[in-house]
Parts: structure tokens; C-alpha cells; sequence
């Protein structure tokens, strides 16, 4: 089975890069974007298997990208994990609620950020 693909969304690369060693060592192929417009434009190109999803970015918010992904309807089903520091549990739900798939709270430690993308993807990378 091929290794799936992950696009790390977030305006900070210093964020996305720690992220993306946690991944690589575990046997995913993993995609970056610093804008919630790259991203959209990415997932166009070449679906990934997940996104990770930071919600607080310039121009374009991750709620936005979010949105703008559930409008499209080959899109309905398509796995996003928001990634944010600044939100209670009421806030998390009410993601879930716009179509999140689930939500990790920054900072993580990667047994956290393997978990939550292997309950989303499936025990194998």
C-alpha cells in the first residue's frame, strides 16, 4: 500500500516543520502550505489524503479554507484535522460542527499528532 500524504497548512514554518519530521519518520509523504489559498490550490492538484489545518492565518483563515472545502461537494468527505492554540471545547465542537474531521490543540507532542492522524487515516502510513 502506498505511503499516504499529509498537507501541513500553516502560515508559520516553524510550526509546519516539526510537524513534518513527526510525519516522515512515521512513513507518511508530507505537503506544506503557508497560505490557506495554497492549500486550496494544492488540494485541486493533487488530493491528499488529510490536511492539517492551522485556523489562524493571514488572507485567508483556516475557517475560511474550511468552508470553502465543504461547499465543494467531491470535497464533503475529505479529512481535516484543525490544528489551533486559542479555542475551548465549545469552539472544537462547533468546528466539528462546520466539518472538521478532529481538532489537535497547539502545542502537541507527537504521540499526540500520530494518534489523532492515525484515528483519522487508519493505523498504516
Amino acid at each position: 500500500m502506498p505511503a499516504k500524504t499529509i498537507l501541513i497548512v500553516d502560515d508559520m514554518s516553524t510550526l509546519r516543520q516539526p510537524a513534518r519530521v513527526i510525519l516522515e519518520r512515521a512513513g507518511y509523504i508530507v505537503e506544506e502550505a503557508g497560505t490557506g489559498e495554497e492549500a486550496l490550490v494544492k488540494i485541486a492538484r493533487s488530493r491528499p489524503d488529510l490536511m492539517l489545518l492551522d485556523l489562524m492565518m493571514p488572507t485567508m483563515s483556516g475557517l475560511a479554507v474550511l468552508e470553502h472545502i465543504r461547499a465543494d461537494t467531491a470535497l464533503k468527505e475529505f479529512p481535516i484535522i484543525i490544528m489551533t492554540a486559542v479555542a475551548g471545547k465549545w469552539q472544537m465542537n462547533e468546528y466539528i460542527e462546520m466539518g472538521a474531521t478532529d481538532y489537535i490543540l497547539k502545542p502537541f507532542t507527537s504521540s499526540i499528532l500520530l494518534d489523532r492522524v492515525r484515528r483519522v487515516l487508519g493505523n498504516g502510513a
